[in-house]
């Protein structure tokens, strides 16, 4: 959907237009025929499926922007999952290509959420504020992960964004070799 709207086409989701579900889109306007190849390059974004496997690797199969992991369910949303994608670090119109550098891993909703920030972005002072009330292990540990912009993950962490990308019936065989393993 995202590799059309840079062709002129215009896909609403339930953000543009209430009467929406969450799940639904609305196909307003069609853009460019991008399956020719003279407009192909005004749409498609092509990201390999070698690359999109190292970015969810690298960024521990969980959204950098919220920390929620695939098929997670929301904290503040009871009922909805977590569908991880990808997001451009900057975006594609301004010519960055597909690559894992300009890559991040993000939950869909953290994914839209983001096209819709603009005027609504906390302040520089809103941030330093809640960064002076931390307590100084959390400015050390924010300080760090500034420094090489990405926030590591502990190897729980990573064990978990793992396992959350098995089939259902393998997490609960898993689970339960967990649980036995504890009690052992």
């Amino acid at each position: 959907m995202r590799d059309l709207r840079p062709a002129g086409w215009v896909i609403l989701t339930y953000r543009d237009k209430p009467s929406l579900q969450p799940d639904q889109l609305y196909l307003e306007k069609i853009g460019l025929p991008i399956w020719e190849a003279e407009h192909r390059a005004a749409g498609l974004r092509q990201i390999s499926a070698k690359t999109r496997r190292f970015v969810y690797e690298r960024d521990g199969h969980m959204c950098r922007r919220c920390g929620v992991a695939a098929g997670e369910e929301y904290a503040d949303d009871p009922g909805v999952h977590a569908r991880l994608t990808l997001g451009h670090v900057n975006p594609h119109k301004s010519g960055n290509g597909a690559n894992a550098e300009d890559l991040i891993t993000e939950c869909a909703r953290c994914n839209e959420t983001v096209k819709h920030l603009t005027g609504v972005q906390m302040t520089k002072e809103q941030v330093w504020d809640r960064m002076k009330e931390l307590p100084l292990r959390g400015k050390r540990d924010l300080l760090a992960w500034m420094k090489v912009d990405h926030r590591p993950l502990s190897p729980a962490e990573k064990a978990w964004g793992m396992y959350r990308q098995l089939p259902a019936a393998v997490r609960e065989e898993l689970e339960k070799d967990l649980e036995a393993l504890m009690r052992s």
